[in-house]
């Protein structure tokens, strides 16, 4: 039976401590179950190789870049040579996990210890450094203990980022750098794994990179799928491109904690990545801008920017304050949302008020969030435009049955001859009296080749 273990900022953010209740202390070659959602990894992912050759406690001068860490303890011996390997594809799925879940080029910067022949052995054997620590014993090994011992030995550099694979019982946890190495608590930017697969592994790093969890308001809502809420499942880095990764706007800047926190941070523009480039093949794009996914940049009670609104008796503003300055009473992620208050007898329509540019005969797929304290109906809305403004036609989904968790609703359709911009609009039906809903994390994916999964 498998137990999580949460410790909380500033000791150490974690994304899922995970190890089997009561068990003995375990062999080497531990393996977690590899995420399969939305789509199976590559059994032998592509290598990506050494961007950087260092020594592994003296990295001085270096690009910033991620150290690679197999760490034993006499309890349960040294198996580095049965388990390198496994280590370093491991890590090569976590690069690919990042460089597919969008449609830019992206990668992680990893530090060798020497300039590999060529082979995958030898790449793995100069990524992955081996490192004993002397205070370890069995059954478990306390992820601080863990870091003290590589703190002590010289790993605390602050240009590197450690991924650390523990061949004994220990917590699956990480510290979040968002920006730079040192991390203020410790001064060592870390992600210590127990549990072998990209999906545990994958998740604990990407905290290191700054990445949070998704959270549904301050009183702690329903999570929904994010590798960040699930590392057995979604393996995608962010496919609503609004939590915390957005290499499509590298400027822009997301929470990436619950309040109080005002950290602020996009893990695409982190040092330890590469400098992401458009475009290739990935499982997520959007066409939106952060602010018309978020409604971040205005403030609670007023009209969201990047947002218009029709119908006579009802109006639209950014969630209202609930007593934290800044900060909304209802949203999914971030600080806050857009609030429709629907009243009197026309039809209620919120719109981005960009038109994104479309191609004629592609398919495109609008995603927004939604959610009522009343049990209401809305629908989605793709209203198609030529180049000189006129509207052509509208593409409408059948009606959504609003609830009071945030779950994600999803209309496609495809592009008319003639089109050249969509307009995004969520409407209420008439006839249902006075409500109000919420709407965040709004999302337009272009389905090339296919679009993302999603209600």
């Amino acid at each position: 039976m498998l137990r999580l273990r949460h410790l909380a900022w500033p000791a150490v953010l974690t994304a899922a401590a995970v190890m089997a209740a009561g068990a003995p202390a375990y062999a080497h070659h531990r393996g977690g179950s590899e995420p399969t959602l939305p789509y199976a990894q590559p059994a032998t992912p592509p290598k990506r190789g050494c961007t950087t050759v260092a020594n592994p406690t003296a990295p001085t001068g270096s690009t910033p870049a991620v150290e690679v860490i197999y760490a034993w303890h006499d309890g349960d011996g040294n198996h580095y040579e049965e388990s390198v390997e496994q280590i370093a594809r491991i890590v090569d799925r976590i690069d690919w996990l990042i460089d597919e879940s969008t449609n830019y080029d992206q990668h992680l910067k990893l530090s060798c210890r020497y300039a590999d022949n060529g082979t995958y052995a030898d790449y793995a054997h100069a990524l992955v450094v081996p490192e004993k620590i002397e205070a370890g014993a069995n059954p478990y090994t306390a992820s601080s203990t863990v870091r003290s011992d590589l703190i002590g030995t010289g790993y605390d550099d602050s240009n590197r980022y450690y991924l650390v694979f523990t061949d004994f019982e220990s917590d699956s946890d990480a510290y979040q750098c968002p920006t730079t190495g040192g991390n203020p608590v410790t001064g060592h930017c870390s992600a210590v794994v127990e549990l072998w697969d990209s999906g545990v592994a994958g998740h604990e790093f990407s905290h290191v990179l700054g990445a949070g969890h998704a959270w549904s308001g301050e009183s702690g809502g329903a999570y929904y799928a994010d590798i960040m809420y699930g590392w057995w499942d979604y393996w995608m880095a962010d496919q609503d491109f609004n939590t915390y990764y957005d290499p499509s706007e590298t400027t822009a800047s997301f929470y990436i904690d619950p309040y109080p926190s005002t950290t602020t941070a996009n893990i695409a523009r982190h040092p330890a990545l590469t400098t992401p480039t458009c475009c290739d093949t990935g499982f997520s794009n959007d066409l939106l801008t952060a602010q018309e996914r978020t409604a971040e940049a205005t403030a609670p009670g007023t009209a969201p920017t990047g947002f218009t609104f029709t119908g006579s008796g009802s109006s639209m503003a950014v969630t209202p304050a609930c007593g934290v300055t800044g900060v909304s009473c209802t949203y999914y992620d971030g600080r806050r949302s857009i609030q429709v208050s629907v009243g009197g007898a026309a039809q209620a329509y919120l719109a981005v008020s960009r038109r994104p540019a479309v191609t004629v005969g592609l398919t495109y797929k609008f995603f927004a969030r939604l959610r009522s304290d009343s049990a209401k109906n809305a629908r989605l809305e793709l209203g198609w435009y030529n180049s000189g403004g006129t509207l052509l036609s509208t593409s409408t989904s059948t009606d959504i049955a609003l609830t009071t968790g945030w779950e994600e609703r999803a209309f496609q359709a495809t592009a008319p001859t003639g089109a050249a911009t969509v307009r995004l609009r969520v409407t209420t039906p008439t006839g249902q009296g006075t409500f109000t809903y919420q709407v965040d994390s709004l999302l337009l994916n272009t389905c090339n080749p296919t679009c993302r999964p999603g209600v």
